[in-house]
């Protein structure tokens, strides 16, 4: 007996240069600019000036958005928030290792929130996916897409606790001058391995739900009036 086959939805992604430029610019307004900004000028202008710096660039990135009517990611507004206490703390504290223990601290934090939700119905990852990655509600609610986030939540708390626990061991033996590069450095092949496995899981979870992944042109997309 013949059974009709099951049809495949074809679920667009933004075309990948474009995807790839809107995370770039995520982490680096949210992470990167800032603690440029503090390490070149805390060299020229001292410690206190550098913080202020750092915390004014990330209220320059929310300001901006919010004049253009543009809102603002849910990634950049948490740094934001979180660049706010770690500034004011580390100022009335006066203390360099204050400054980067602070963040180190909120990466358990994060962790923590990615194991804990990782069974809710809206895991705090899908959350914070939707700001570089939205898809179809459709898509979001289908079980194969439900047990990835719930895996991703997973991956990545665990990614954030060995990321933690090394930073803080190197600020711990290696003070704030070396330490805080050399972790950088160190944490990039984990990050890579977790958003390759990240990838494969994605893939294989549209897959499994029935869909097919198609990268849109961009000569295809619709102009923005």
């Amino acid at each position: 007996m013949h059974h009709p086959a099951i049809a495949t939805r074809t679920v667009v992604m933004p075309p990948r240069l474009r995807l790839a430029a809107q995370i770039a610019q995520h982490l680096a307004e949210s992470v990167l600019v800032p603690l440029g900004l503090f390490y070149g000028v805390v060299v020229v202008a001292g410690f206190h000036v550098a913080l202020l710096a750092a915390v004014g660039w990330a209220l320059l990135a929310v300001a901006v958005r919010v004049v253009r009517g543009v809102r603002p990611p849910a990634v950049l507004l948490g740094a934001t928030g979180l660049s706010v206490v770690q500034v004011g703390v580390s100022y009335a504290a006066g203390s360099a290792m204050v400054y980067f223990l602070q963040p180190t601290l909120m990466t358990y934090l994060v962790a923590a929130a990615f194991l804990l939700t990782a069974l809710l119905e809206r895991p705090l990852i899908q959350r914070l996916a939707h700001d570089f990655c939205p898809l179809p509600l459709d898509v979001v609610r289908s079980a194969p897409l439900r047990r990835l986030f719930q895996r991703l939540s997973l991956l990545w708390g665990a990614v954030l606790l060995v990321n933690a626990s090394v930073t803080l061991s190197l600020l711990l033996t290696m003070g704030t001058t070396w330490s805080v590069p050399v972790a950088t450095a160190a944490s990039v092949p984990l990050f890579i391995a977790g958003l390759a496995l990240s990838v494969l899981w994605f893939r294989r979870s549209l897959h499994a739900g029935g869909y097919q992944l198609s990268w849109c042109d961009p000569a295809q997309e619709p102009s923005t009036p």
